[in-house]
């Protein structure tokens, strides 16, 4: 797979002439994962759509490969660029895998047909996502974990370069969002695809990326590997939140534990009072 470029330039954008990104700069790394962070309303989920082509900026451009995406046909910026939106909603009664051949469309032309191409292409998606048993289920019948890996099937039978997530774990469990995050760092390292994913839970953002960005009203307030971004001093900045950082012994990233009032006081010998 091939290592599209993705670039933001001087984004303005937001809703009925409210400006929610305001001058943003951002390069995204070909090949990594990036994670974007930050408090609610910050401009994450707009970035996003920025990036996704779903929202139009009033100043600046983005870029894919040296163009702007409002200059690619559709159909040719689905087969670089899918995107996964927050809670997406499937059809009545249809059924996993005619879910999944959907993100085979962006690869139909007018009157071409379905080929053997597109069977493989599903099948190897639904195997990756280990939803190779749920096929002939109903999606309205799954789990949410289920549903959730169902979704990023089809993402993957799209067969993108740049896939954008936002808030691939919501509403799920701990362990459904430790199984869909390690399912993407597996399509990322085995396929090479560039991953950018918005995520509230900050210890997770820094344990699965390469490339962290936090975002504090509409900009870019630090980007960078986990271990530079992730300090306690940005996570007061950002979020206005006393902490302390330390590394996180199962993955030797940056993970943040957060001081609420409530807290247990220690002496200098560390014994609880």
């Amino acid at each position: 797979m091939t290592r599209s470029n993705l670039v933001a330039e001087q984004l303005t954008a937001g809703y009925d002439h409210r400006a929610i990104l305001r001058g943003l700069d951002l390069s995204v790394p070909p090949g990594q994962v990036t994670a974007i962070v930050g408090a609610n309303a910050c401009g994450k989920s707009t970035l996003l759509r920025c990036l996704a082509r779903l929202l139009q900026p009033e100043h600046g451009n983005v870029q894919l490969d040296g163009r702007s995406i409002h200059q690619i046909q559709t159909k040719e910026l689905a087969r670089k660029l899918g995107l996964l939106p927050q809670s997406p909603l499937a059809p009545d009664g249809i059924t996993v895998a005619d879910l999944v051949s959907h993100g085979r469309h962006p690869h139909q032309g007018m009157f071409s047909r379905w080929k053997k191409s597109d069977d493989l292409a599903v099948a190897k998606a639904l195997e990756a996502t280990g939803s190779s048993d749920l096929a002939d289920r109903a999606v309205d019948e799954l789990s949410g974990g289920q549903r959730q890996r169902v979704w990023i099937a089809m993402a993957l039978a799209q067969e993108t370069d740049v896939l954008l997530l936002d808030e691939p774990t919501t509403f799920l469990d701990i362990s459904h969002q430790i199984e869909v995050l390690d399912l993407l760092i597996d399509l990322n390292r085995n396929r090479g695809t560039t991953i950018v994913m918005v995520l509230h839970d900050l210890n997770l953002a820094a344990r699965y990326s390469d490339f962290l960005v936090a975002m504090r009203e509409g900009q870019i307030h630090a980007s960078g590997p986990p271990d530079k971004v992730l300090t306690e001093s940005l996570v007061e900045d950002v979020f206005g939140l006393s902490n302390v950082v330390m590394m996180d012994p199962t993955s030797g990233k940056p993970m943040m534990l957060p001081l609420g009032r409530h807290r247990m006081i220690c002496d200098e010998k560390g014994i609880a009072q």
